[in-house]
């Protein structure tokens, strides 16, 4: 899964991807909970518990604006 989620990030050119992995216990679609790992093009590694799907969209919402931020030089 990382490998394949870092493979996209390069070839697309992305500032970040969320990998998820679906095939954990308690995890995809037929639940309300997720497992996923945020990468960035900088290099930051960011592996998230399990946890509901809408902390992981924060989770994700949080990590953009994290790297927003110093582009933009705005303040939160």
């Amino acid at each position: 899964m990382e490998a394949n989620a870092l493979r996209k990030l390069r070839s697309k050119h992305l500032d970040l991807i969320v990998a998820n992995d679906v095939g954990a216990p308690g995890a995809g679609f037929e639940h309300d909970t997720n497992e996923v790992m945020i990468l960035s093009a900088d290099g930051v590694e960011e592996k998230l518990p399990m946890m509901s799907k809408a902390d992981v969209a924060r989770a994700v919402v949080d990590a953009a604006v994290r790297r927003l931020v110093p582009i933009r030089g705005a303040s939160l």
